[in-house]
């Protein structure tokens, strides 16, 4: 499964990844509903991220999301265990 997200102002500006409401079920099932979650995002791992459903995000850090000026999108998809994301 691939999800294919646009990349924001405000994911830049709050270092968050964030999906629309018409993504809901794609990313509750790609994350198995789960509140914690283990990301690989630009060589580096991130274990146990907190997922908001509520809010529909994701945070990353504001600095590595900062240094994405000039791609366009998110491309999300899972390993065995962990969460794949490449700014493309």
């Amino acid at each position: 499964m691939q999800i294919s997200l646009e990349i924001k102002k405000r994911n830049r500006d709050f270092g968050i990844i964030t999906w629309p409401y018409a993504y809901d079920f794609e990313i509750k099932t790609m994350f198995d509903q789960q509140e914690i979650i283990d990301i690989e995002f630009g060589n580096k791992n991130f274990i146990r991220r907190k997922v908001s459903y509520k809010y529909r995000r994701i945070s990353i850090g504001k600095k590595r999301l900062q240094s994405l000026d000039k791609k366009k999108n998110f491309i999300l998809t899972k390993n065995k265990d962990r969460i794949q994301i490449i700014a493309k």
